[in-house]
C-alpha cells in the first residue's frame, strides 16, 4: 500500500455507519459470527488452498462467494472475512448499489483496483474493524480494561475476538 493513503474522518464515519447498519440487521452480537453473516446475506464461504490470496469475494449469480484460506489463523480469518465484507458492500455495491453490483464479478474488476488505488484496501479494513467492533461497545470495553492510563488491549481483543493488531489499530 503506498505510504500516506488512509481514510479521511467522514468516510471513516460513513462506513462505520454502513458496518453497523449491515450487523444490525442481521441481528449479529459482539462477537460477531462471520459464517452465520454469510449465511443470512446468502452468501457462499469456500476453503482456498493456502498457496492462494489469504481471501477474496467474488459475484456468483445474484449472490457471493467468499473464498479464504484454511492456513488463517481463527482471528486473522474473521477480520479477513469481514475485510471481504468491507469489499463486497463498498466497492462491488452488494445490497447498496444495483448498477455497481450489475458490473462487477470479483472485487479486482473494481475500477479503482484496476488502477491501484490502495484506499479501497483502507477502506476495507475500516469496514472490518467497524463490523467486528462496533464504536459505541469497542469505547466502553476498552475503557473497562484500562488500567493506570494503559489499555490492555490483550484483553479488548480477546472481548471482540480479534487479534492484538486489530484491536490497537481501531
Amino acid at each position: 500500500m503506498k505510504s500516506g493513503v488512509s481514510v479521511d474522518f467522514r468516510r471513516r464515519r460513513e462506513i462505520g455507519e454502513i458496518a453497523d447498519g449491515v450487523r444490525e440487521a442481521l441481528e449479529l452480537k459482539v462477537q460477531v459470527d462471520v459464517d452465520r453473516a454469510i449465511q443470512l446475506l446468502g452468501g457462499t464461504l469456500t476453503q482456498v488452498a493456502p498457496t492462494e490470496a489469504e481471501a477474496y469475494v467474488e459475484k456468483h449469480g445474484e449472490s457471493f462467494v467468499i473464498g479464504i484460506s484454511d492456513a488463517v489463523a481463527p482471528t486473522r480469518r474473521r477480520f479477513s472475512i469481514a475485510h471481504e465484507f468491507g469489499h463486497l458492500f463498498l466497492h462491488m455495491g452488494y445490497l447498496m448499489d444495483a448498477n455497481k453490483w450489475a458490473n462487477v464479478a470479483r472485487y479486482e474488476e473494481s475500477i479503482k483496483y484496476r488502477f491501484g488505488y490502495s484506499e479501497e484496501e483502507y477502506e476495507a479494513h475500516e469496514f472490518a474493524g467497524a463490523f467486528l467492533m462496533p464504536e459505541t461497545e469497542f469505547r466502553e470495553v476498552a475503557e473497562s480494561f484500562r488500567r493506570e492510563n494503559k489499555y490492555q488491549v490483550i484483553s479488548i481483543a480477546d472481548h471482540f475476538g480479534v487479534s492484538v493488531d486489530a484491536a490497537s489499530t481501531r
